[in-house]
């Protein structure tokens, strides 16, 4: 029990954390008033916000389940028992609406900072099948259900699916990589495989959204939608390289302010696009161009003495995930409506969830299989292939923000709604199952191959790194298995 009780250390953190909460709250009184007072939505949505993030790390510390259970579960519950639902209020909305437009330039540069370039390159074809077919089929089943469990027309079970299909390998990789510690399944390089596929799933899921989306919702002639569409994938790219390539030109490698200018650089660019696409209508552009962006230039920087996801970019991030993670998770919690669900509903919903579930495992599995590996490990990630949160917790208000300011009908509302209840729902039973079954069942499929080390495993991702550097670490056993971190 002592080995799971806050070290001293960690309790002058808490403490550190929450006197400088506790102040920038006080200080903004003298901005806002009494808007920030207790009983105002402003001050209850950052209650829940903190509540959500204690009982999140609480959960993980003394479970095996991941905090953005937790997180989302304080949402819902804040949402059920709360007497007055504090996303009416414009000022909270506003502010839920807006830190939607920052989480993905956090979450979907972090991503690509830790990508293994060169396991990717070797593992092309195992790495590119895990990451899209299981995404394909899941994504046109969930489609064929919702139609017939529910009566929702094709595009909006396509615009579903595309968002439930994302795999989140945030919720299992930290498992994985603990395994992989202690030998499990370093031979096939299974924590590598998860880690990048799953970031590339992800990648993938971005893509093809975004196209989804502008096709289905924005307000012009059909062909010249999916016209569109398209092309903001290719323009997406090119973006995303000449922002990367300039944030490796720019600063000087050598400057002592390279690591903040050029997260700075990444960031405002990021936010830049996200706000301009979806002004002209071009949403579809800015996620491809952030994780691109991020992608050139971690790899570029790799070429010299950073070391991909271990370079000071890469903890820049890692620290302001830190920070939105319960903001994004609880508030996304916020949005399941019980009282628009009945028993029936719930039912289907769950029904739904699972089938697309059952056969996207099924999927992965035979993936895995037919590329190479062993039985058990093809079912481990078939498991590592189950839990949603990451991309549904961002995009769960999508529908209802993206609704046609002419001729939405009471139908498409109500779809709009009952989407939102569908992830939240996903986004708590997938994540604790995946949490749950990685952790039980990790030891059992994945042999013990601590005597096998593949030579690149725990090798940094780098050219040459002077001994001078600043910026690289002494003891890289950890951090150098890189891997798509969202902890």
């Amino acid at each position: 029990m002592s080995s799971t009780l806050p070290s001293v250390s960690e309790v002058k953190q808490y403490i550190s954390v929450f006197i400088c909460a506790v102040l920038l709250w006080a200080t903004s009184w003298f901005v806002f008033k009494e808007t920030v007072l207790p009983g105002s939505d402003i001050f209850t949505m950052i209650a829940l916000i903190v509540i959500g993030y204690v009982f999140g790390h609480t959960l993980e510390r003394y479970t095996t389940i991941n905090p953005v259970v937790g997180m989302t579960l304080v949402g819902a519950l804040g949402r059920i028992f709360s007497p007055k639902n504090f996303l009416d209020n414009p000022s909270a909305n506003g502010i839920d609406f807006h830190l939607r437009r920052i989480y993905p330039v956090i979450i979907l540069t972090k991503g690509p900072l830790s990508w293994n370039w060169k396991y990717i390159k070797n593992n092309s074809v195992k790495v590119f099948t895990l990451a899209t077919l299981p995404w394909i089929i899941e994504c046109l089943t969930t489609a064929f259900l919702t139609h017939v469990f529910f009566g929702f027309p094709w595009y909006w079970g396509i615009h579903l699916g595309a968002i439930l299909s994302s795999v989140s390998p945030a919720v299992v990789v930290p498992t994985t990589i603990a395994l992989g510690s202690k030998g499990f399944g370093v031979k096939n390089q299974i924590a590598l495989l998860v880690a990048n596929a799953g970031g590339l799933d992800t990648a993938f899921t971005e893509g093809m959204f975004g196209v989804i989306n502008s096709a289905i919702f924005s307000q012009s002639p059909p062909i010249y939608r999916i016209v569109k569409a398209l092309l903001a994938i290719f323009i997406g790219i090119g973006l995303g390289v000449t922002w990367g390539v300039l944030a490796d030109f720019l600063p000087d490698h050598s400057d002592f302010y390279a690591p903040a200018i050029r997260s700075l650089h990444i960031f405002a660019g990021g936010i830049f696009i996200m706000y301009a696409g979806g002004y002209l209508s071009w949403g579809g552009i800015s996620g491809v161009a952030i994780m691109v962006c991020a992608g050139a230039a971690a790899t570029r920087w790799a070429r010299r003495d950073w070391p991909i996801n271990n370079n000071p970019v890469s903890e820049v991030y890692k620290l302001l995930w830190r920070i939105f993670e319960p903001m994004l998770f609880t508030l996304s919690g916020y949005f399941l409506e019980v009282s628009e669900i009945t028993l029936k509903d719930f039912g289907l919903i769950v029904a739904c969830i699972f089938s697309a579930l059952i056969i996207r495992m099924l999927t992965a599995f035979l993936v895995a299989v037919v590329n190479g590996l062993s039985v058990k490990e093809s079912i481990f990630i078939a498991i590592t292939w189950t839990p949603k949160a990451i991309v549904e917790a961002v995009l769960v208000r999508v529908a209802a923000d993206s609704l046609w300011t002419e001729g939405t009908t009471t139908k498409d509302r109500w779809i709009a709604r009952h989407h939102a209840n569908m992830i939240v729902i996903a986004i708590l039973i997938t994540s604790t199952l995946g949490s749950i079954l990685t952790t039980v069942l990790g030891p059992i499929l994945l042999s013990n191959d601590a005597k096998v080390v593949p030579e690149d495993l725990f090798q940094p991702q780098t050219c040459t790194v002077p001994q001078h550097s600043d910026f690289v670490r002494e003891n890289n056993t950890l951090d150098t298995l890189q891997y798509i971190d969202a902890q």
